[in-house]
């Protein structure tokens, strides 16, 4: 295993400069809301990207059923992700919020399946270790995603798959995304051999490109913002972005909702847009006295 890791270190300038990145996500809006500029930003640069979509999100919604809800998500997410530069998106269908009567080991051999079958240079899961995002569907994706990544490289997970030719395949970075709200998000754990560090991304030129793809998750928006509509009604209070509340106001929340994220992640650094990551990457288990 050791040997791999170092291989991994010396992979060729080419494959660094136009990687295959896979992303994956519990939800529609999650990795988009957290990585989407960067992202969206390697897509340009010439980045070939997959995405796995984990849940259905057929419970975001309002006044809609389940099965109308999952229809309208999935179309929108797949429109959001296009707009990002990503060239697929798989939708695995587990129900929404529902993940914890579902298999792990299930959902990380689907996982460990699509990183053997693309072969990604890079992958983007939701962070398993934060503390403050309480939607638990991303702890369960997250924890299935990273065990995915670490037995991707093994022989003796899924041997059957060799046998069709999926080997076994290291991913030589990972990238942990979550909303920056953790107040100790930015403290290193440990050193950087043992812990995936934080990395702080510029993405002021995808800014722009990363709002105009959230805001095409239409079906979320509009719930997420009705809800907070009819609660500020009942209390006889108002919202002044949300009036009068039409389709215009939904997508003026999704632009400050995705303006300030970046804003907050770009505190303390000489970027006016960010998006923040734990990241393990050539330094991930590999002391710097090792490598050339």
């Amino acid at each position: 295993m050791r040997a791999i890791l170092l291989l991994a270190a010396l992979l060729p300038a080419a494959a660094a400069d136009k990687p295959v990145v896979l992303v994956v996500t519990a939800d529609a809006s999650n990795y988009l809301l957290t990585a989407g500029g960067t992202i969206a930003g390697m897509a340009d640069r010439g980045a070939t990207v997959y995405l796995i979509r984990v849940t259905n999100d057929d419970k975001d919604s309002y006044d809609l059923p389940p099965e109308e809800t999952a229809l309208r998500t999935r179309m929108e997410s797949e429109q959001a992700a296009k707009m990002l530069g990503v060239r697929e998106v798989i939708s695995m269908g587990y129900r929404a919020s529902e993940l914890h009567d579902a298999s792990f080991t299930g959902i990380r051999d689907r996982l460990m399946f699509y990183i053997r079958h693309y072969k990604p240079a890079i992958v983007f899961i939701p962070n398993p270790y934060t503390e403050h995002d309480r939607v638990l569907d991303r702890y369960y994706t997250g924890s299935a995603a990273e065990d995915a990544w670490r037995a991707a490289a093994l022989e003796n997970y899924l041997p059957a798959a060799m046998d069709v030719g999926l080997k076994p395949h290291l991913t030589p970075e990972l990238y942990y995304y979550a909303e920056p709200f953790d107040p100790r998000r930015r403290e290193p754990e440990s050193t950087e051999t043992f812990v995936p560090q934080p990395k702080t991304v510029d993405i002021s030129e995808t800014i722009d490109k990363k709002i105009r793809a959230a805001q095409a998750l239409k079906t979320i928006n509009y719930s997420m913002a009705k809800r907070l509509h009819d609660r500020l009604t009942a209390t006889q209070r108002k919202l002044r972005l949300l009036e009068p509340f039409d389709e215009t106001a939904v997508n003026r929340l999704v632009d400050l909702n995705v303006r300030g994220l970046a804003k907050i992640a770009a505190e303390g650094t000489p970027y006016k847009a960010a998006e923040e990551f734990r990241h393990a990457g050539v330094e991930f288990r590999i002391p710097r006295k090792y490598r050339r």
